[in-house]
């Protein structure tokens, strides 16, 4: 018995040690260029929450940064920025949008 309460304690304990090392490093995705103002747009991992609804940020090679939510609603995929915009993924001019979902679900 006492054996077995070493080797779970053991067990237990590497698995608590082995969560420390798992911290996902950011990176930057190419996801194009915003229309308005030419500039090249990255979005940086990792995003939070899960495929069909996240939040993420896009830097652009500029200085600049907005954030990003997006979801499904009524069949389809959307998206909120911090510009104000709200509403459809597809259909609505942003190839930057565009490209992140594409991405996400790619």
């Amino acid at each position: 018995m006492k054996k077995l309460l070493a080797v779970m304690m053991v067990a237990f304990t590497l698995v608590i040690i082995g969560g420390f090392d798992n911290q996902a490093e950011a990176g930057r995705v190419p996801v194009g260029w915003y229309r308005d103002n030419g500039a090249r747009a990255y979005l940086l991992t990792p995003v939070q929450g899960n495929r069909n609804n996240f939040y993420c940020t896009v830097v652009d090679d500029r200085g600049g940064s907005v954030g990003y939510h997006f979801w499904l609603s009524n069949g389809g995929p959307r998206y909120s920025n911090d510009w104000g915009a709200n509403t459809y993924v597809y259909g609505t001019g942003s190839p930057v949008a565009e490209a992140i979902w594409n991405y996400i679900h790619g």
